[in-house]
C-alpha cells in the first residue's frame, strides 16, 4: 500500500482504481456504460465526467427505486393476470435485478466520489 492510494471495497472490477492512469481514459465510457443511452451522444459528458457521474448516479438511484417500487406491488397487480407460480418467478428476477442495481449504484456512487477528489486509505 504504498501512496498511491488503495482501492475501496467495492470498486468496479473492471475499471481501473481513480489513482491509475487509465481511470481517466476509461471512467467516462464505464459511466456511460451505466447511465441512461440518450448520454452517449451529448459532448458535455465526455468533458464532464463529475456531471456525468452525478447523472449516473441519480439514474441507478431511480432504477433501484423503480424496481422496489415493482417488487412491492408486483402481487398485488399481477395476481389476477399470472399464475402463483408466475408471480413468484416475477419477484425472485425483480429480487436479482434488485442486488444488481444495488451493486451498480455502490460502484458509481464509488467513482462519483473518486472524481469528486475523494482518496481511500487503508484502515487499521
Amino acid at each position: 500500500m504504498g501512496s498511491e492510494g488503495v482501492i475501496p471495497v467495492g470498486w468496479p472490477a473492471d475499471l481501473p482504481p481513480a489513482f491509475a492512469e487509465e481511470f481517466a481514459h476509461r471512467v467516462v465510457g464505464w459511466l456511460l456504460d451505466r447511465g441512461p443511452a440518450g448520454l452517449r451522444g451529448r459532448r458535455v459528458w465526455r468533458q464532464e465526467p463529475a456531471a456525468l457521474a452525478l447523472v449516473t448516479k441519480t439514474h441507478c438511484e431511480q432504477e433501484l427505486a423503480g424496481l422496489r417500487t415493482s417488487y412491492a406491488s408486483a402481487r398485488r397487480e399481477l395476481d389476477d393476470q399470472l399464475s402463483p407460480e408466475a408471480v413468484d418467478l416475477v419477484l425472485v428476477a425483480l429480487e436479482a435485478a434488485g442486488a444488481e442495481a444495488a451493486e451498480t449504484l455502490r460502484q458509481v456512487s464509488l467513482v462519483a466520489e473518486a472524481l469528486a477528489g475523494k482518496r481511500w486509505r487503508a484502515r487499521l
